[in-house]
């Protein structure tokens, strides 16, 4: 309804916030919060369209007071803390900390950052310590990104699918301001999923997600979630989240030990012609040539030299100040930054330089120069610490990919979505339903 219909959506969303806050309040559930933050953008707008005050109210209804109705039962609840899980994320502690005292250099640049980048490790940190990781209901968050993928699909091959998608960010139905800044399509020509969640990135990273979730629920041979979740990541032209998924997917179904059989070997062949069909249609196909292009890393316009100006500037940054210029001072909006990323307009005599006034992705760059060699240390611990906890191969794999992409991106900097991720991934990788016959690393 909020995709077709927006001026209607209240039908909807108010039964789903009642409903919500009933399993928040009364069953306690930790599952429905993380679900009602990932929705928050199909509620914050929508509900009375181009009214700020109501979307401040629905922002904290979506994304605040649940989760602190959870921490607040949970603590009042707690027996004792778990001196092993504290242990066990002591980098991640270190590293919070270490941001926190970098924050005292700019407040007014670390501000508005704080929600972005430093509350979703406090979140995390506090769930986690409460036991709350133990809440949560794997079947209930499967059944989510089941239907609601479905949905995203079905939404895409819409008529007009591009037009209203137009309509819904030109028009401050969705976001607080009018957007029209997000790349919509590929090459002025195909539409990219940004999903229920109104981002094509994170939409690719929650297929990341969805499949993590289905491999450690023992369900990776249900194949329709796998064509499901593929099918949502491809349709969004994000190529950070496909490059993981692919790496999954790797880590997931190659075998420990390849022998060459009859049926390796109708695999191979058979993969062999999808890729050589798939080349001779992306010959074929100028919007597709020049999307493939921008992943070869010797071409002019692929995804490490697009963020070039943005790693030169924090690196420059950095050598002044190796111990740091403070949270924000780059990537903050209030910061004075003036940021040279190349020339447009080359058929005018003189072409237009482009200037950027913060640095948006460029992620492990940026936080070198702001937290300096030794909070960027701790950056990495905890990383490692979070994502690499179980040292088996879909940790690895996900972790390689996970560092490839924050050259060029700003995952951590996601805010509430950070926070699911990260939560659920710590969760599934300390739960009781592990895979047995993981690989080792």
């Amino acid at each position: 309804m909020v995709f077709k219909i927006p001026e209607y959506a209240f039908i909807l969303i108010i039964p789903v916030l009642v409903i919500s806050y009933y399993k928040i309040i009364i069953k306690r559930s930790i599952t429905t919060v993380l679900i009602l933050m990932l929705s928050s953008r199909l509620i914050m707008g929508p509900l009375i369209i181009n009214n700020d005050i109501s979307f401040n109210i629905l922002n904290a209804a979506c994304n605040y007071i649940p989760i602190f109705i959870i921490l607040t039962y949970n603590f009042i609840t707690l027996k004792r803390i778990n001196i092993k899980r504290i242990k066990s994320l002591q980098w991640t502690i270190l590293f919070l900390l270490m941001m926190l005292l970098l924050s005292v250099i700019h407040p007014s640049y670390a501000i508005s950052e704080f929600p972005k980048e430093i509350l979703p490790l406090i979140l995390f940190l506090l769930v986690v310590l409460s036991n709350g990781v133990e809440q949560i209901n794997y079947i209930y968050l499967l059944k989510f990104f089941r239907y609601t993928f479905v949905a995203c699909v079905v939404i895409y091959l819409s008529p007009h699918f591009y037009d209203q998608m137009r309509h819904l960010f030109s028009g401050a139905i969705i976001f607080k301001e009018p957007t029209y800044t997000i790349a919509l399509r590929i090459s002025q020509s195909i539409p990219r999923n940004t999903g229920f969640v109104f981002d094509f990135r994170i939409m690719g990273q929650l297929a990341c997600l969805y499949l993590i979730l289905l491999y450690y629920l023992n369900k990776t041979k249900s194949y329709w979630d796998i064509a499901l979740l593929i099918t949502v990541a491809i349709l969004t032209f994000s190529r950070g989240p496909l490059m993981i998924l692919v790496l999954l997917l790797l880590a997931i179904y190659l075998p420990e030990k390849i022998r060459i059989t009859r049926r390796v070997l109708l695999v191979i062949c058979s993969t062999f012609i999808l890729m050589i069909s798939g080349i001779v249609y992306v010959l074929n196909n100028e919007n597709l040539q020049e999307f493939v292009g921008t992943l070869n890393p010797f071409g002019e316009k692929n995804v490490f030299s697009q963020r070039g100006g943005f790693t030169n500037y924090s690196l420059n940054k950095f050598y002044e100040k190796p111990l740091g210029s403070g949270i924000g001072s780059l990537s903050s909006p209030n910061a004075e930054n003036k940021i040279f990323t190349g020339l447009t307009n080359f058929h005018k005599k003189v072409p237009d330089k482009i200037y950027y006034y913060k640095v948006t992705d460029a992620y492990l760059a940026m936080s070198l120069a702001e937290k300096g060699i030794i909070g960027f240390l701790l950056m990495l611990f905890s990383f490692s610490e979070i994502f690499f906890r179980n040292r088996n191969r879909l940790s690895l794999f996900f972790l390689i990919g996970f560092y490839i992409n924050v050259i060029g991106t700003d995952i951590p900097k996601q805010g509430f979505y950070y926070f699911v991720i990260i939560l659920v991934y710590y969760a599934l990788s300390n739960s009781n339903i592990k895979q047995i016959d993981s690989v080792k690393v």
